[in-house]
């Protein structure tokens, strides 16, 4: 058997004392040696006990001087890291088995094409709060992706990877081939990636690092492999609705709609019949519900819980902080 590869694990961080313990402890947990992980922080300004408790758990600490900025602190971590497996980890993730890091660095051990792996689902507990519930049942934070065909986690209701070009489905994870118009929203949440790829690929400097352009950027040069891990990774979003609704106006109106000529990867392509069309059948679907609460409730007969009805209330939100946003940048137009 192959010796484990060597692994950089990089983390972002703004404020995050709440769930940082908890996603800490679930890495320094992993059953993988100790000797081939470097643990990074790239922290973008905080000013509760985040810091202290990344010096806890023994991570290198590295401050941002571009503060509040996600993106820019992912660049930062991925020109400091020393190993070429970059495992990207949000704050409020939680890592569900000891065996986690194993199985998200096995298919690059066992493909030399794979460029980057993420997880089937998000993590499912029933001890969870209403909303990260629903979020490990449907398996996405933005009904809108779901509906344009582009989520990089499944609903719990489907067993096997569709999307894109199958290459083989293995017993642990699907290789995929992806093209530009099939890229999921790839790159955060409990990811492993190439870092020599991300640098060959980044040529922007990291207050305009965007990763899933640079995956973008890799495609059309003919990286197009990636794996889909057939576990799970919890995401412990823990937002009010209106937090959320805010959260997601500030985050479209910074990465997706500020500068949408430079972006080459877009949820939503204003310039594209095909996105029109989607978008608009979304729209459709949330003015008259059918369509969600026929989701919803397809969910709730394979997992019996409520939380599949958050749905058809979490499309209008999107909804209306999509239409916000493209009205604040027009306005600002």
């Amino acid at each position: 058997m192959k010796a484990l590869p060597y692994i950089s694990i990089v983390i972002v961080s703004l404020n995050n004392e709440r769930t940082l313990s908890e996603c800490l402890r679930g890495i320094k947990d992993q059953d993988y040696p100790q000797d081939n992980i470097e643990y990074l922080a790239i922290d973008g300004g905080s000013i509760d006990e985040t810091v202290a408790i990344f010096k806890k758990f023994h991570f290198r600490v590295i401050a941002s001087p571009i503060l509040k900025n996600a993106e820019a602190q992912r660049a930062i971590g991925l020109k400091l890291a020393s190993h070429n497996l970059i495992v990207s980890i949000d704050a409020d993730n939680y890592l569900p088995t000891r065996l986690w890091l194993r199985q998200m660095v096995r298919p690059f051990m066992e493909d030399p094409m794979v460029i980057h792996a993420g997880t089937m689902y998000y993590g499912y507990r029933r001890t969870d709060s209403l909303y990260n519930r629903y979020v490990g049942l449907f398996g996405n934070v933005d009904p809108i992706v779901y509906y344009i065909g582009r989520p990089d986690r499944l609903p719990r209701y489907q067993k096997c990877w569709t999307s894109g070009k199958i290459i083989s489905d293995r017993r642990a994870y699907t290789v995929v081939e992806f093209d530009t118009n099939t890229l999921p929203t790839v790159g955060c949440n409990g990811v492993v990636y190439r870092r020599d790829i991300l640098l060959k690929y980044s040529k922007s400097t990291p207050k305009d690092f965007l990763h899933i352009d640079v995956f973008v950027d890799a495609i059309k040069s003919g990286h197009r492999r990636f794996a889909i891990v057939k576990n799970d990774v919890i995401h412990d979003t823990a937002v009010s609705l209106p937090a959320l609704m805010k959260k997601r106006i500030a985050f479209l109106s910074h990465y997706y709609l500020a500068s949408e000529t430079n972006r080459r990867y877009l949820i939503y392509d204003p310039h594209s019949t095909k996105s029109n069309m989607k978008l608009l059948l979304y729209i459709f679907y949330t003015m008259t519900m059918v369509k969600p609460c026929f989701d919803a409730l397809r969910g709730f007969f394979y997992i019996a819980d409520v939380a599949w009805f958050v749905h058809p209330l979490i499309c209008w939100i999107y909804l209306l902080s999509y239409g916000r946003a493209i009205i604040k940048r027009t306005i600002r137009l």
